[in-house]
């Protein structure tokens, strides 16, 4: 039977990334850059996933990953050595390795190099890719498919160099065979560290085969400085957006739209530009999301129209065929059937029924400088221009409210609600 834990690779210092935090929990398309790395994992290898961190980063990885073992690197002396912290910890015959900065290898790839290595019966298989800038990146030496060393780029000769068949670091191997002969490893004289690289030309010198798969140049983009991460964005928005193009969602202009890792869309919805979809948001089929729209937590029904410039935040509900305008914002709120909130309007810890027309202006003044209050809008009210409705209110069905008024008491059923004070017109005369 087929058993493979996987080891997650994170013990660097992210020195070059330049933010406060662990590079690895800076928040990709709405997920830490890890937690990408790590659902791979755990669709691999159920709970036999073992992170290997440092002393600095630890407690930020047990923050937000779960039902995983946690080793520590204690020094920096390289991949061969955080590998060898994490022996006691591997339970199964055999063992994948990722790195945690490694956020866009796909599922597919790992499947196609585990199917690689169980088939032609090696010890060990590796991911390699294809690059027409090779600088940096260890080198493979191959003969028919066999994979017989890997050269650091600080050990190249002059003819290594030309080669663009390029070493990701992710592997799978026999843990019995891997570690027996991780021991074998030496220094780098150079840089002072051990290379689990340089495991394949051991094996290769004591007659143990390895091959290698290839994938994607993009998969193997690391996670060092700032400048990758917004390359890494880059891509992997492409992919998302890309993926929704192909069920039916028009986005006018995509390279300016913002999707998260969990954004659901349905078919035949337009997306114009500059659009921003956080977590946790569904857009239902026939809508269309106009330019510089916000949305974030928030479940758009069908045949919706929301923005320009419209603003949606967690835990609200618009329902099918209602407007959210321009300038609009909505907050904690259910919003019913054909609702129109065309413009100008803020609507928070609310519940509007259906068929309600609320006017440009209009505030639900929902915060005592205490506590949230809630206002209730049932369907079929009419709400004027510039009104301000202070929560806890309800306006019953049918009810309507007189352009400008401020509403502090219920409104019965069926009712017009007017609130305004005297005009006065003051002659503008100077008196001698």
């Amino acid at each position: 039977m087929f058993s493979i834990t996987t080891v997650i690779l994170a013990a660097g210092k992210s020195k070059r990334f330049k933010a406060t935090s662990s590079k690895l929990v800076y928040p990709l398309c709405g997920l830490p850059i890890i937690s990408h790395v790590y659902a791979i994992a755990k669709k691999i290898s159920g709970k036999k996933v073992v992170v290997v961190c440092n002393n600095e980063n630890i407690n930020e990885l047990k923050s937000i990953l779960k039902d995983c073992v946690f080793v520590i690197q204690n020094q920096q002396r390289g991949t061969a050595d955080a590998i060898e912290q994490a022996q006691n910890k591997i339970n199964s015959k055999n063992v994948l390795v990722l790195f945690g900065d490694t956020p866009l290898i796909t599922l597919s790839s790992i499947k196609k190099l585990i199917k690689k290595f169980l088939s032609s019966k090696v010890k060990a298989s590796l991911i390699a890719f294809r690059t027409q800038k090779p600088f940096g990146y260890g080198r493979l030496l191959t003969k028919n498919n066999v994979l017989e060393e890997i050269v650091e780029e600080i050990n190249l000769n002059i003819y290594q160099k030309k080669i663009n068949l390029c070493n990701s670091g992710v592997l799978i191997a026999e843990k019995k065979i891997l570690f027996d002969n991780t021991k074998k490893i030496k220094i780098n004289r150079i840089k002072k560290e051990r290379y689990l690289p340089d495991i394949f030309k051991i094996f290769h010198s004591n007659n143990f085969n390895s091959n290698y798969i290839e994938c994607n140049e993009d998969e193997m983009l690391g996670i060092n400085t700032l400048e990758d991460y917004n390359k890494v964005q880059s891509i992997l928005q492409k992919r998302y957006i890309d993926k929704f193009i192909k069920i039916g969602v028009n986005f006018l202009k995509p390279k300016t739209c913002y999707l998260s890792y969990d954004t659901k869309i349905e078919q035949n919805v337009i997306i114009e530009s500059n659009v921003t979809i956080k977590e946790k948001t569904i857009i239902k089929k026939d809508s269309i999301i106009k330019s510089n729209s916000y949305l974030e937590g928030v479940t758009i029904g069908e045949k919706c129209n929301i923005g320009p410039s419209a603003r949606i935040r967690p835990n609200s509900i618009i329902d099918k065929n209602s407007k959210v305008g321009n300038f609009v914002e909505i907050k904690n709120s259910k919003i019913g059937k054909k609702v129109s909130i065309a413009h100008l309007s803020y609507v928070g810890d609310a519940d509007v029924g259906n068929n309600v027309n609320i006017g440009a202006g209009t505030i639900t003044c929902n915060y005592d400088g205490n506590k949230k209050h809630k206002t209730v809008i049932k369907h079929n009210v009419f709400i004027g221009s510039n009104s301000s409705l202070i929560a806890p209110v309800i306006l019953e069905a049918n009810s309507k409210v007189g352009a400008g008024s401020v509403i502090t008491k219920n409104i019965p059923k069926g009712s017009l609600a007017i609130e305004r004070s005297d005009l006065k017109i003051l002659s503008n005369k100077r008196t001698k």
